[in-house]
C-alpha cells in the first residue's frame, strides 16, 4: 500500500473510531428513554421490547468489533504483507 493511500485509511479510521464512540456513548446513554418512548406509543408485547433493548446493546458491540478487526488489520497485519504473500505466489 502506498504511503498516501495508508495515511488516509489511518485518517479514515480515527474519524470512524470517534464516530463509534460518540454514537455509542449516546446511544447507551439514551437507551431507557428510546425504549420509554415506544413504551409510551403503546408497545406492549415484553418480548419487542427485550428485543430492542437487546439490539441497541448489540449495536455497539458489533460494531466495535468490526473495528477491532479492521485496526488489527490496518495497524498489525501492514497490508504489505498480503502484498508480498501475493507476489509469491504468483512467482511460483
Amino acid at each position: 500500500m502506498q504511503t498516501r493511500k495508508r495515511v488516509d485509511a489511518i485518517k479514515a479510521y480515527y474519524a470512524h473510531l470517534i464516530l463509534y464512540l460518540i454514537a455509542s456513548i449516546a446511544l447507551l446513554s439514551l437507551k431507557a428513554r428510546i425504549l420509554d418512548y415506544f413504551v409510551s406509543k403503546g408497545l406492549t408485547d415484553s418480548g419487542t421490547h427485550r428485543w430492542m433493548e437487546w439490539n441497541i446493546i448489540f449495536i455497539p458491540i458489533v460494531w466495535g468489533l468490526i473495528l477491532l478487526v479492521y485496526g488489527i488489520y490496518l495497524f498489525l497485519l501492514k497490508p504489505g504483507v498480503f502484498k508480498n504473500w501475493e507476489q509469491r505466489q504468483l512467482k511460483k
